[in-house]
């Protein structure tokens, strides 16, 4: 069964592959809800923007806002960045939840 981020990761692949088919819109439209994606995702596993380096949603959301005058190249390479970065995130949720599930089984286990 996919999920939801699963079925995400793959439009932006499947777009990214067929970047020939996309409108500048649609690729404003996936390249935003890659960045809104993101930073819901950054949140609950702690990890924070970059500050001292240029964020990549920052860079994402430039290639998204100047998509029309944008070669097919760099948006197919920001959908492809964008899909790395939520399948990450999604790795790194997977692992925290992990985490936390065997916290609470010791916790549980302990004599009071």
């Amino acid at each position: 069964m996919m999920t939801p981020v699963t079925g995400f990761v793959s439009e932006l692949f499947r777009a990214a592959n067929e970047i020939h088919h996309l409108t500048p819109l649609a690729a404003r439209r996936l390249l935003e809800r890659a960045v809104a994606a993101i930073r819901d995702m950054r949140e609950p596993t702690g990890i924070e923007a970059n500050t001292a380096v240029r964020d990549a949603t920052i860079a994402l959301l430039k290639v998204a806002v100047s998509a029309p005058d944008r070669s097919e190249r760099e948006i197919r390479s920001a959908l492809l960045d964008a899909a790395d970065i939520i399948r990450l995130l999604k790795s790194e949720r997977s692992v925290l939840a992990q985490r936390d599930a065997e916290r609470g089984e010791n916790e549980a286990a302990r004599p009071k």
